[in-house]
């Protein structure tokens, strides 16, 4: 886009940041959690009755769990990212 080759790119000492300003291009992996962030603040907002929530809030009772290390959490996201800001957060 920008013809900036990466051999080009090192010897002129260009962060990757900067090409991404000036081509307007969004970082994905950042604008994956600015919307996974945005959509969590949506869904927390809902009534107890939405069926989003009660999703979210679900946990099966008739599974048996597997072998080894659980499996992430969705809202352990959000726990690790707010852990230096809120000491007393309550994630459910």
């Amino acid at each position: 886009m920008l013809g900036i080759t990466l051999l080009t790119q090192v010897r002129a000492g260009i962060w990757s940041s900067t090409l991404r300003q000036q081509s307007k291009i969004r970082d994905a992996a950042a604008h994956a959690k600015l919307s996974k962030s945005r959509w969590a603040g949506h869904v927390m907002r809902l009534n107890d009755h939405r069926w989003t929530r009660a999703v979210r809030d679900w946990t099966p009772r008739n599974v048996k769990r597997t072998t080894g290390r659980p499996p992430t959490r969705w809202s352990d996201f959000f726990a690790k990212s707010f852990k230096g800001r809120y000491n007393a957060l309550r994630v459910p």
